[in-house]
């Protein structure tokens, strides 16, 4: 997450204020420990959860009882001086198992086989849902330039998957729609050939970091828009301001944010309001803004639902999110006691985790949850292979008929 000075109010504020430890910097770090045995490694791993994880206030996994249950079995692998990579595996998902936090991952170096090893709180949540399935992205943009009316169709790059398309709208107008794969975009515009900014130019304009300027998004003639995002797996929050917020009229208020200020588990920091300002290119008058979102949206992408949901003339249609609602800066371990820890290259561990604890406005979570639609449409795979996306289509018909 880069310039976060784009938050008014919110995260650059607690960065500032959680800038100084109470703590020695060398007694409390857990990004520097040389881990020769898999119960230090263990050990090391929990603590660092157990010191910076945000949740501690609302989740329900008891992590003493985790240390009591897990602690034998690193011991086990010590003893017998080896452990697979599966049962490895095994080991660290039953440790983070019932875990809020769906940005989180942990890897371990095997200190046998010297192999990676992966665990993943949602891994147990995510795939579990009535609705779940996998990214379909390659095979639902391929569709995009053979829908009936479709004109100034645009795509990027296998290396920039961006796709834009103009929809016939209701009584003559329009509907600009835009594409993309994950939110790099303020990140990596600089260095993109006019191939791959074409799509963006055509929905924001030339100036695409400044919000919505000449393109199409902005234009009379056309009545809506749609961001789709499904299969969006997030990135850069800074994206968040030109790209989304340029699509409201105001400054987008999302609730309240907060970070670990000490070591215990219940040490929080105030919560501060999490504002988003509207930049001076935005869009004006009544369009309506749609965003699309499935079980795949993650991160970046469900805090465009959020905000697009606060949004008077907002709508968001399609599947329940991911549930990785609450961002992370990388390295902010020293600065905010909490996020991410390790160094995998270095010490054999990396915990990836959030730092910035997200309520909406009533205080609601929904890490771990993800964001429910306003309009549920779940993807049918069958309309897909007889070529119809049934989930932009049910977009489409809700801003042509209003329903």
């Amino acid at each position: 997450m880069k310039n976060t000075n784009i938050l008014k109010l919110s995260l650059l504020f607690i960065l500032l204020l959680a800038s100084c430890r109470k703590e020695p910097l060398e007694v409390t770090d857990p990004d520097r420990h040389f881990c020769t045995t898999y119960t230090s490694q263990f050990e090391t791993v929990w603590t660092g959860i157990d010191q910076g994880y945000l949740f501690w206030d609302r989740d329900t996994v008891d992590w003493d009882e985790v240390y009591e249950r897990m602690h034998p079995v690193f011991q086990e692998f010590d003893k017998r001086g080896s452990a697979t990579d599966a049962q490895l595996t095994d080991a660290y998902q039953s440790m983070v198992r019932g875990l809020l936090d769906h940005h989180m991952y942990v890897q371990v170096k095997n200190l046998k086989t010297g192999n990676a090893v992966y665990a993943d709180p949602a891994w147990d949540e995510v795939p579990n849902r009535d609705y779940y399935h996998y990214t379909f992205f390659d095979q639902q943009t391929a569709l995009l330039s053979t829908i009936p009316g479709v004109t100034e169709y645009k795509s990027g790059s296998s290396s920039f998957p961006c796709f834009f398309a103009l929809f016939p709208g209701s009584n003559g107008k329009k509907i600009a729609y835009l594409r993309f794969r994950s939110f790099q975009i303020t990140s990596v515009a600089n260095y993109l050939s006019a191939s791959d900014l074409a799509p963006l130019r055509a929905f924001y304009g030339n100036g695409i970091v400044d919000g919505v300027t000449n393109g199409w998004a902005g234009r009379d003639e056309v009545e809506a828009v749609i961001i789709d995002v499904r299969g969006n797996g997030g990135g850069n929050l800074a994206d968040l301001k030109p790209v989304v917020a340029s699509l409201s009229a105001s400054d987008i208020d999302l609730g309240y944010t907060r970070t670990k200020e000490g070591l215990g588990r219940l040490d929080y920091s105030s919560w501060t309001p999490f504002i988003i300002p509207c930049p001076s290119n935005h869009l004006w008058g009544d369009k309506k803004v749609v965003v699309l979102t499935d079980v795949n949206s993650v991160s970046c992408s469900e805090i465009t639902a959020l905000m697009v949901q606060s949004m008077p003339n907002g709508t968001v249609i399609g599947e329940r999110t991911y549930g990785a609602t609450c961002p992370l800066i990388s390295g902010g371990h020293d600065m905010l006691y909490s996020g991410v820890f390790g160094d995998y290259g270095r010490f054999g561990y990396y915990v990836y985790t959030s730092n910035f604890d997200v309520v909406d406005k009533d205080y609601k979570s929904l890490e771990g949850v993800g964001v429910t639609p306003d309009i549920e449409c779940l993807f049918d795979f069958s309309a897909l292979q007889s070529g119809h996306d049934n989930q932009l289509e049910r977009a489409l018909d809700f801003i042509r008929m209003g329903k």
